[in-house]
């Protein structure tokens, strides 16, 4: 910003005289460079700055020391909103009126006795009109405050040890699983393509928005992650892993993990925050846009500000109860922290539910107040497992890595890496308290072989992570299958009987039983893949036959 020479010799003598009343100021000079010379030396004097901010009114004392706060400058909309509007005058109309005999407000009377001055500050990324107050003047105000410092991303995280498991890594690495062993597909906007979806919900830990895809709760944040992350790329229509980050991060200590995901969202200038909050459309965004990294960045701030003035850690399960406060807290503190220029006709946000755009300061709690809620209640709550208790962890005394005799694979939880491993050879079997059990199969076996590990590695593998030396059958299973394949087949199938033998010839002929895999047992009894069902009900009814079932 300027200093108070520089400042003042912009200014139209009407006023430059009546801050010189305003100062007791005695100038002799008649021109207006003169005059700004000699007062901008006069006010730079130690005592007469003391005995002009003695002769403020309180509220005026008050808008200097929050101007002065804020380093110096305040956006002029936001300056106007608190103090008061600084009329435009120009210098006719100031000799006419004398506006500095009665101001309107703590504004008025900062301008007309020469404490703050008008400029764009091009600090920002759009230039942005300001109140200020000349450098050399500031200095001579007195030390304010401090800015606050930033909180690093590891403040908004639940301590953890690095063994510890949670809800938020568990469903990290299943995803990286499933996107390694499964054919995922994804649409335009990112999202996974529904069978994907079906497939993996029933392994994580929360299935908050898998179902329905929904862009602005849980799943649609993890997946955007791993993009943001740079762990997983698009090729031949489908997902595939990138290998090394995704082994350094499962490799981690389980604190770092966690670190790594918040830092990716408190970085991430493409996942906007505000676009996700429920009831809120964002139109016209051609013409205006917000800025989600810094609002984002503010908000984790004053929450660990707010945090430690009550003596809590910053994370905690008590948002909802809290939150209220939270935001009645940042409305007083920085309500403009989303808004840099202090303008609140600039964005087009539209209420969902009645159509009504939410213009003015009025509707402060509507925009920013549901921008914060969001962002305690989505992002700060999934990364820091907020609401969602932590997985038990196995006894103590039970091993992290188990092989059972009946091809299974049980992995601790907190195991990551070992898990991540287990999913290339076996398949997922359940999800359990504290671990995962994975199975061994002809078709896991396959997967792993088209990845370029060999039945041999698959149990040199178990073996050096089992506890014990690998089941015999294990061995004995894994090894016939390398000579020969399955000797088995395990599979639920749907039984379709007819009362006669013409009728089911008619039903075989339909494309959706063959899709079906109709394989005829008798001449009235054929058997049915289970997952063809509901469009094979929906043939057979179509063809005027009634299904009993």
């Amino acid at each position: 910003m300027r200093t108070l020479r520089s400042a003042l010799s912009d200014e139209p003598l009407a006023r430059l005289m009546a801050i010189a009343d305003a100062w007791d100021a005695t100038i002799t000079a008649t021109s207006r460079a003169d005059v700004a010379v000699a007062l901008s030396v006069h006010m730079l004097q130690p005592d007469a700055v003391s005995g002009a901010v003695d002769a403020l009114p309180d509220a005026a004392r008050e808008a200097l020391q929050a101007i002065a706060r804020a380093g110096g400058r305040m956006p002029a909309a936001t300056a106007e909103r608190r103090f008061g509007v600084i009329r435009p005058m120009g210098p006719g109309r100031l000799e006419r009126e004398r506006p500095w005999i009665s101001p309107t407000g703590p504004a008025e009377v900062l301008w007309y006795r020469g404490f703050v001055f008008r400029a764009f500050d091009r600090s920002a990324r759009e230039p942005v009109e300001a109140l200020f107050i000349p450098t050399d003047l500031a200095a001579l105000l007195g030390p304010n405050e401090p800015a606050p410092a930033a909180v690093p991303a590891s403040a908004i995280l639940r301590p953890d040890d690095d063994k510890a498991s949670s809800p938020l890594l568990d469903d990290v690495t299943t995803l990286l699983c499933h996107v390694q062993n499964s054919e995922v597909r994804v649409r335009a906007d990112g999202s996974w393509n529904p069978a994907a979806r079906r497939a993996v919900a029933r392994m994580l830990r929360d299935a908050d928005g898998v179902e329905d895809a929904h862009p602005d709760k849980r799943f649609a944040l993890l997946v955007h992650l791993l993009n943001t992350l740079g762990w997983v790329r698009v090729q031949d229509d489908r997902l595939r892993i990138v290998a090394q980050p995704v082994t350094q991060w499962l490799q981690r200590p389980a604190s770092e993990r966690r670190a790594a995901l918040a830092l990716a969202w408190l970085n991430d200038s493409e996942w906007n925050d505000l676009a996700h909050v429920p009831g809120l459309a964002l139109d016209m965004t051609h013409a205006w846009q917000n800025e989600p990294q810094r609002e984002r960045a503010a908000i984790v701030r004053m929450f660990g500000e707010w945090c430690a003035q009550r003596g809590q850690s910053v994370a905690h399960d008590s948002y909802d109860g809290d939150i209220d406060a939270f935001v009645a807290y940042v409305r007083e503190a920085n309500p403009d922290f989303a808004r840099i220029d202090g303008r609140y006709d600039a964005w087009h946000v539209r209420d969902e539910g009645t159509d009504e755009y939410l213009h003015g300061f009025e509707n402060w709690r509507r925009v920013e107040g549901a921008l914060i809620r969001s962002v305690l209640r989505g992002p700060l709550t999934w990364l820091e497992d907020g609401r969602m208790p932590a997985p038990p962890r196995m006894p103590a005394d039970a091993a992290p890595f188990v092989v059972g005799a009946d091809a299974t694979i049980t992995v601790a939880a907190a195991r990551a890496f070992e898990r991540f491993q287990a999913a290339r050879v076996a398949d997922w079997d359940e999800t359990r308290p504290g671990a995962f059990v994975y199975r061994l199969t002809p078709h896991s076996l396959r997967r792993a072989q088209e990845q370029g590990i060999r039945p041999a590695r698959v149990l040199e593998f178990l073996a050096q992570k089992n506890a014990a030396p690998l089941p015999v059958s294990v061995v004995r299973a894994v090894e016939r299958w390398a000579d020969g394949g399955a000797d088995a087949l395990l599979e639920a199938v749907v039984v379709l009987r007819t009362r006669d033998a013409a009728s089911l010839d008619a039903l075989l002929r339909l494309d959706v039983l063959r899709r079906a895999g109709a394989e005829r047992l008798s001449p009235t009894v054929a058997l049915l893949r289970p997952r063809e069902l509901r469009a094979v009900r929906a043939a057979i009814a179509g063809t005027g036959l009634l299904v009993e079932e």
